[in-house]
């Protein structure tokens, strides 16, 4: 177990590394009227996903951990009358900011009367993210083929960067099936997000406001049994930015 425990802290330093430009510092200095509430909105869906990975709970005792990493193919347009204005986005030109990825380190303990608590945490390219939840299976666990478990999840986060902080609430609902070898689970939710703005150089006013948004964000997913209790799950969400990916590669007890 301890193995595995540090190749997920190795994969995530070597990620901060792949990926070291410091995104979110650029917030201050494009972020707009025009693409704040975007930015908001964007924001919580990347924060939001991946809470969820197998679409099951683990039960009284079980216990997981490792890397999980989240994938937006881009920041959503923000308004205004002109195609620059739309197409700027609090970090930046929409093209040129691309892709937006996050990794997190995510640990989960099975408690009593079907609920499981997690917590996560990351600091990456700028931007610290610490928060948890719990997860409820709200009918009683079957290992049996094709038992279904629907499963309710809340989480709170609480992020932070050089210009802006953010508070991040959710809650969804996510219903499974299970197979021999892998568990397909489908879920929806809702993300509430604050994001309060420390700096912002061309629109000094904004300092010390808060925007608020709250948007709704869908995930399908499949998780497989590897051996040596290792877990690899995969999935698709759509969010505010549109479709976005989440994986994971834990271990399993």
């Amino acid at each position: 177990m301890k193995k595995w425990i540090v190749m997920g802290l190795v994969y995530l330093m070597g990620t901060s590394v792949a990926f070291s430009r410091q995104i979110w510092d650029d917030f201050s200095e494009h972020v707009s009227p025009q693409n704040i509430h975007a930015f908001t909105q964007d924001l919580g869906g990347v924060i939001g996903s991946g809470t969820y990975t197998t679409g099951r709970i683990l039960g009284w005792g079980g216990f997981q951990i490792g890397p999980r990493a989240s994938m937006v193919g881009k920041l959503s347009k923000a308004s205004g009358d002109t195609a620059e204005q739309r197409n700027s986005t609090a970090l930046g030109d929409r093209d040129e900011v691309g892709t937006i990825f996050y990794p997190w380190l995510q640990a989960d303990i099975g408690l009593p009367f079907r609920i499981d608590g997690f917590i996560r945490a990351s600091s990456f390219q700028g931007m610290t993210i610490a928060g948890g939840g719990l997860r409820w299976g709200i009918t009683r666990p079957s290992e049996k083929v094709g038992a279904f478990q629907p499963m309710l999840v809340i989480a709170a986060h609480s992020a932070s960067a050089r210009d802006f902080s953010a508070t991040h609430y959710n809650a969804s609902l996510v219903l499974s099936m299970k197979f021999k070898y892998f568990v397909p689970y489908i879920g929806g939710g809702v993300d509430y997000t604050t994001v309060h703005i420390n700096g912002a150089d061309n629109y000094t006013y904004m300092e010390g406001t808060n925007d608020y948004a709250a948007t709704a964000r869908g995930t399908l997913g499949f998780n497989f049994k590897l051996p040596s209790y290792m877990d690899l799950s995969l999935a698709a969400h759509y969010a505010h930015y549109g479709l976005g990916g989440e994986a994971s590669l834990t271990v399993r007890f």
